[in-house]
């Protein structure tokens, strides 16, 4: 697993020698293994700096963060304990305690001057996110799953590893650790595809994990020269309102969502880029009116008013 873990910081180029990382550990196996990793590359000479973050939204919540300091400080990393407030419920509960954590997360980093925020995703969480957005339809280039790293500075130094490789590191070494409850409620669709869906695809390809995680990282590199491209479209542009399309129809669609956002300010829906893409005229937000022409799209801002895709939306 070490020799995994080294070749993924080297060819995702994660992390330089003597950098300082802020480690995320629940309690759980996957933080326990990072921690433990992390610290045995001497040859990095890494800064580490353990946390760990109690969201309150179940008994016991803090016997994990506790959980965690024990780990960091039989390791002998400086720990550090934080607590979020979250609301919500269902899906949205989960994805608020997510924005939550990061939140906490970057903000000590931002005080400890930490270079990356370390995390325990591995290859079959890779995989299961790649499976549960192909089921939702997404594009191509929104198959590019989980990021080894992150805009602000998030890693995933585990993303090329097993997941019961790094439960047998657990064990080997006797790493402290507890298992979330919420692993095993099949209310949350990854439980579900974790424990259903993925074991019996494995039946069918016992390399199934691999194949969605490497399908990951083809997306992402596709994903990488679209950007490119439309980025070249966008700069090419004489004024801002007006965006020439050229190339294949990927980039000239990613070239539309970024040049929507832009002269908006707001994300583009999918209901704007595929009327855009027919050739119809759009309502976007903030009054801005879209109107395709030849090779072009012009943008105007008229106020509020019913466009076809609107309505089609509504």
């Amino acid at each position: 697993m070490l020799a995994r873990v080294r070749r993924t910081l080297r060819e995702r180029e994660l992390l330089r020698p003597g950098a300082r990382v802020l480690v995320a550990v629940s309690g759980g196996p996957d933080s326990a293994a990072l921690l433990d990793v992390l610290r045995r590359l001497d040859e990095l000479a890494l800064d580490l700096r353990a946390a760990s973050v109690d969201h309150g939204l179940r008994p016991g919540s803090a016997d994990d963060v506790a959980t965690a300091r024990a780990l960091a400080e039989r390791l002998g990393v400086e720990f550090h304990a934080l607590a979020v407030e979250v609301k919500g419920e269902g899906a949205s509960l989960q994805a608020h305690a997510r924005e939550a954590r990061y939140a906490a997360l970057r903000g000590l980093a931002a005080e400890l001057r930490a270079d990356a925020i370390a995390v325990g995703h591995t290859l079959d969480d890779q995989a299961e996110t790649v499976l549960s957005r192909m089921l939702r339809g997404a594009s191509l280039t929104g198959l590019a799953g989980i990021e080894p790293r992150r805009a602000d500075g998030v890693i995933r130094p585990l993303l090329d590893c097993r997941r019961e490789a790094v439960r047998a590191h657990v064990a080997r070494f006797g790493l402290p650790h507890v298992t979330d409850p919420s692993n095993h409620d099949d209310r949350f669709e990854r439980v579900r595809l974790r424990e259903v869906v993925i074991p019996t695809l494995l039946e069918e390809d016992p390399a199934v994990v691999e194949h969605l995680a490497g399908l990951a990282d083809e997306a992402r590199s596709i994903r990488a020269w679209v950007d490119l491209e439309a980025g070249r479209l966008l700069e090419a542009r004489e004024r801002p309102e007006v965006l020439r399309l050229a190339g294949p129809e990927p980039v000239r669609t990613r070239a539309i969502g970024r040049w929507i956002e832009e002269i908006t300010g707001a994300r583009a829906k999918r209901a704007h880029l595929v009327a855009l893409g027919r050739g119809d005229e759009t309502l976007l937000a903030g009054g801005w009116v879209a109107r395709p022409s030849g090779d072009r799209i012009v943008a105007a801002r008229e106020g509020d008013r019913p466009t076809r895709s609107r309505a089609a939306e509504e």
